[in-house]
């Protein structure tokens, strides 16, 4: 079977779509809770949730082409999804859009490289998920110097 290289794009709308979709109903459920934001960290988050699940379904491979196109469709994602699910906060569609793209441009760069470089399998089935939770800790970081 021949691998699909977007296949992380569709991921990660997927993943996107069920955070809107939950914030929305969290909304509508209870509307004096406070709900999180969708910022830079919780961008990362559903990122590297997306990669993570794409790394337990197949190997990932670093491929430039592939990278900048799954960056440019991620950007769409995160810039509709959240908006179309009214949970982008105010915060203008192409704001969302940019910052989104360069999120999961960086973070499937990162991660790509991080998982070919790591011996993974049946003695390493955490693996993925380490190597997610670690570059979530890295970008928590960051932006807390942003």
């Amino acid at each position: 079977m021949k691998a699909n290289p977007l296949k992380q794009s569709v991921l990660l709308a997927a993943v996107v779509g069920l955070f809107c979709l939950a914030l929305a109903a969290a909304g509508a459920l209870a509307p004096m809770a406070v709900l999180p934001k969708l910022d830079l960290p919780a961008m990362l988050a559903l990122a590297l949730a997306a990669l993570t699940l794409d790394a337990y379904w197949s190997a990932p491979k670093l491929c430039w082409s592939a990278l900048l196109a799954n960056a440019a469709l991620g950007g769409v994602s995160f810039a509709l999804l959240p908006w179309c699910a009214g949970v982008s906060g105010g915060v203008p569609v192409l704001t969302m859009g940019l910052a989104g793209g360069a999120v999961f441009g960086a973070a499937s760069l990162l991660y790509t490289a991080a998982m070919e470089r790591i011996a993974t399998g049946p003695k390493a089935p955490l693996a993925p998920a380490g190597t997610a939770l670690l570059l979530f800790l890295a970008g928590q970081c960051l932006s807390g110097l942003l």
